[in-house]
């Protein structure tokens, strides 16, 4: 850093604490609201804080009484005498560019970065990026300029006010403005948060850019709202698109937690898991293993669909079908007795408590994006997705789905096309007083939704999510100026050997 500014901190030291609390007009406005700003700053701090430019030490004495190591790095002599008696500990001298360089978790700055150009700043953060800890950040707060005309606009106001100094000030030093901000924290890999605190000062917070793992990718899927479905008055339809998953499937949630929490307790000894699915929690549960280095050995009805099955081999899953004619419940039984035999461990979705708590995370995503839900609707294959996300949503009106042929609404279990829902006997942690309505939606009624969707909204989606959306059109039919969110498991694509666009099925 060039220290052309030597007088001016010189001129500064003893007349800075006037300008912050007010006590100089010209400068008032510049630093209305000075405390909070600065304590509003403090609270994004890591554990260990490089604070460049502390001048008289009112920032670095609130980082010190949080308990937290601070380097403070200042240029002017004059500034840290006068910081030092304040705050008890010695000033580190150098500048933006020329310090004891260390790994931090935050660098900030409190109305001192202007003294940089913009070439500057970029070289500055660009050098703090590799001493950052993996969740630093750097916190600036200092005036800015939102466009060229609010600041021509900002020193023609005080100038007319007679306040020169101000003026000069505002043309000498490097005020930035915020577009060029957010372009250097861009270009350096940063996530930039700009929150405007008075008329001159913005408090920017860059934080390091993480590079996402395939892991990542699993949860905060789009939450979509549908528009080209009649709806009574007032209504709005949101879709939740869990086939943006990793995997394709909401079932990617159930894999994560299950196999986990799983790890956690000790549960899996001989590294061998082992499941019974119609296809989408075997993907799910592929994936967590690939990342664990376990085996997964799957059991599926020959019916199920044959590009679900070829994307778990794809990921490593042993496949072992079992007859159609004999249902899910034949092929648990027959991982249950794998289990029994090998020392595998067995998932066991359909009774592990550990299946509605992987729905947290979902009921929090839904809440955050859409606000007001009246009406919740989700299907029932194990149960877990309606159970964990009814438990979350007690206020609405919970809408279980299920195909003609399952048991939930005391029918007799029987075959039907729409696959990924439907039980052949109650799921062991489903409350009935969960439950606010049961709709059995048949298979013709599904896939002409699926086509719907297609056709009118651009969404390619499997069999299930089309019985859940005319469940959700046909509970709105009793009802105005309501929310109704319908979660969509996954995507057409997987079931197009099951002829997923012929509504008939023939």
């Amino acid at each position: 850093m060039s220290l052309p500014f030597m007088d001016i901190f010189k001129e500064w030291a003893s007349d800075y604490d006037d300008a912050v609390t007010g006590r100089n007009p010209e400068y008032k406005d510049v630093f209305s609201n000075y405390d909070f700003m600065i304590e509003e700053a403090t609270k994004h701090v890591g554990k260990r804080v490089t604070e460049f430019g502390p001048g008289t030490g009112n920032l670095t004495n609130m980082l010190l009484q949080r308990g937290l190591d601070v380097q403070a790095v200042e240029p002017s002599i004059d500034m840290a005498k006068l910081g030092e008696a304040k705050t008890g500990i010695t000033f580190e001298r150098g500048d933006f560019l020329n310090f004891n360089a260390r790994e931090t978790d935050t660098f900030i700055s409190s109305f001192a970065f202007h003294h940089l150009t913009d070439k500057e700043k970029k070289e500055a953060i660009a050098l703090y990026k590799p001493l950052l800890s993996e969740d630093g950040n750097i916190i600036i707060l200092d005036t800015m300029f939102n466009s060229l005309d609010e600041k021509e606009q900002i020193k023609s106001h005080y100038d007319a006010r007679g306040y020169h100094n101000l003026v000069e000030d505002l043309e000498r030093e490097y005020y930035p403005l915020k577009e060029t901000m957010k372009e250097i924290a861009n270009d350096l890999g940063f996530d930039y948060q700009s929150t405007q605190m008075n008329r001159f000062a913005h408090l920017q917070i860059l934080t390091k850019k993480k590079i996402k793992t395939p892991a990542d990718l699993i949860g905060n899927t789009p939450l979509v709202e549908l528009k080209h479905f009649p709806l009574n008055k007032g209504n709005r339809l949101f879709a939740k698109l869990e086939f943006y998953n990793l995997g394709g499937s909401v079932k990617d949630r159930l894999g994560v937690n299950i196999l986990e929490q799983a790890l956690l307790r000790g549960d899996i000894q001989n590294g061998t898991v082992v499941e019974a699915t119609a296809g989408n929690t075997g993907i799910g549960l592929a994936l967590i293993c690939q990342q664990h280095e376990l085996n997964l050995r799957v059991y599926v009805p020959e019916k199920f669909s044959t590009e679900k099955q070829s994307i778990m081999r794809a990921l490593g899953a042993e496949i072992v079908n079992t007859p159609t004619e004999k249902g899910m419940l034949f092929a648990r039984e027959a991982a249950l007795k794998f289990a029994q035999e090998t020392g595998a461990f067995y998932t066991n979705q359909f009774e592990s408590a550990d299946n509605p708590s992987s729905y947290d995370k979902l009921a929090e995503e839904i809440k955050r994006d859409a606000g007001k839900v009246d009406v919740i609707v989700a299907g029932a294959g194990s149960g877990g997705t309606f159970t964990g996300l009814a438990k979350h949503f007690k206020e609405s009106h919970r809408v279980i789905v299920e195909p003609e042929g399952s048991i939930l609404n005391g029918g007799e279990s029987g075959s039907h096309r729409t696959e990924g829902i439907g039980v052949e006997k109650w799921p062991v942690f489903l409350e009935k007083d969960l439950i606010d309505a049961v709709e059995t939606i048949s298979d013709i009624d599904a896939f002409t939704r699926v086509s719907e969707l297609a056709q009118k909204e651009g969404l390619l989606v499997g069999s299930s999510s089309g019985a859940a959306l005319h469940a959700a059109l046909k509970t709105q039919e009793n009802m105005t100026d309501s929310n109704i969110v319908v979660i969509f498991p996954d995507a057409a694509e997987r079931y197009l050997s099951q002829q997923i666009f012929d509504i008939k099925g023939e």
